[in-house]
């Protein structure tokens, strides 16, 4: 049978590649492209005439939106709504929404921002983190007797500093100190005891090595401050601010990077049956944009801010796992992006059988954009991400 045709569907990513390959004008590629890339945006909380009104624009031009079934009878007062379009669809979306009343010309503006919205590179000492470039691997270092995977296995200055030199040797971009367990059902380490814990060894593995960022795991402001000077560079609040009021305030002042997670409640109660009056997901971007508005406010510039989920904060199984497949939904925020898996119960296997499980979950986490992985075997993943990162960069 004579095949007359040959016919294939090209993904997003490699439309570029494809185009350039047909020998398309090249002055107009970027252009084109625009008409090619479909995306999916969801706003929250729109009134019923902003929502109508955005529908009918959307119809209008091409593209698509959903809302709900009943904002045309009014008996809703808020709907969220789902456009779907393509990038040129959506500028000319906003083009239009600018001639609207109820505060659409607003929204334009966040649309368009959307579109060229990725985080900028940071400069921590000597290393330059590009995101357009790799992933990061940040080591986990835990200097207390009770973390759920390695608790008292690095507990003095000397077996900590020895695991740091493996951390650092194997290919970490990040070392993450903690010397607070923040495992469920766990209760507050004092700030007194935390210094004592964590000062010695970032003051000796900056000893060992100018350069390596160090990050502090902390939710004590007093232990970020003492920290940072002696020798850390990131702050890490697994509380997103929320355990430390001042924790907001030192982050400003310093000028150091800070990790905002997102958890429910303290580590205490956090497990204790988690919900959420809306799905996880919008609750987590929500609380994570909030807080994202709240340190740009506060003095903290924007390419200095990272967030973090917060796998198995305050989340069930299945919370984790929604999280995981809908991972990219929170570039949309703009900033570098870090997810902590490793060895975390949703990983149903002994700890010294997760690290196949954890590369796995990595890997893929790694592909949807994600900037920085938190891991305890730092080699292991090293090599993995050198083969994936030639694919993915």
């Amino acid at each position: 049978m004579e095949n007359n045709f040959y016919i294939r569907k090209i993904t997003p990513e490699s439309a570029e590649k494809v185009i350039q390959d047909i020998g398309f004008d090249e002055s107009y590629i970027r252009q084109a492209l625009s008409k090619y890339k479909f995306n999916l945006y969801k706003i929250h909380d729109l009134t019923c005439p902003q929502s109508s009104i955005i529908k009918q624009l959307a119809l209008s031009i091409g593209a698509d939106a959903a809302i709900h079934r009943e904002v045309l009878t009014c008996k809703v007062d808020k709907t969220d709504i789902l456009i779907g379009c393509t990038d040129s669809q959506l500028k000319t979306l906003c083009e239009k929404l600018k001639k609207q009343p109820f505060k659409l010309a607003k929204l334009s503006e966040n649309l368009l921002e959307i579109l060229n919205k990725t985080p900028k590179q940071i400069k921590i000492r000597e290393k330059t983190f590009d995101w357009s470039q790799k992933t990061y691997i940040m080591g986990i270092l835990n200097v207390t007797p009770d973390s759920f995977s390695d608790g008292g296995k690095f507990n003095t200055p000397e077996k900590a500093f020895e695991q740091a030199k493996i951390l650092i040797q194997s290919g970490a971009d990040i070392i993450d100190i903690g010397g607070e367990t923040t495992k469920p059902f766990s209760k507050e380490v004092s700030p007194d005891e935390e210094l004592k814990r964590v000062l010695p060894i970032i003051k000796k593995i900056r000893e060992f090595d100018k350069n390596i960022p160090i990050s502090i795991d902390t939710r004590h402001s007093l232990m970020a401050k003492e920290a940072i000077k002696a020798g850390a560079d990131i702050i890490n609040d697994v509380s997103g601010f929320d355990w430390d009021s001042n924790m907001i305030t030192v982050a400003s002042e310093l000028q150091a990077p800070v990790v905002i997670m997102h958890s429910l409640s303290s580590p205490e109660t956090m497990q204790i049956d988690p919900a959420y009056e809306k799905n996880i997901i919008d609750a987590i971007y929500e609380s994570l944009s909030d807080k994202v508005q709240k340190a740009i406010s506060s003095g903290i510039k924007p390419e200095n801010i990272i967030i973090d989920p917060g796998i198995g904060f305050g989340k069930t199984l299945e919370h984790n796992i929604e999280i995981i497949k809908r991972i990219n939904e929170f570039k949309t925020l703009g900033c570098a992006l870090l997810v902590g898996v490793s060895r975390k119960s949703l990983i149903n296997l002994p700890a010294e059988e997760k690290e196949e499980a954890n590369i796995a979950l990595n890997s893929y986490l790694a592909s949807q954009g994600v900037n920085i992985i938190r891991v305890h075997d730092t080699e292991k993943h090293f090599k993995a991400f050198k083969v994936l990162d030639r694919v993915l960069y």
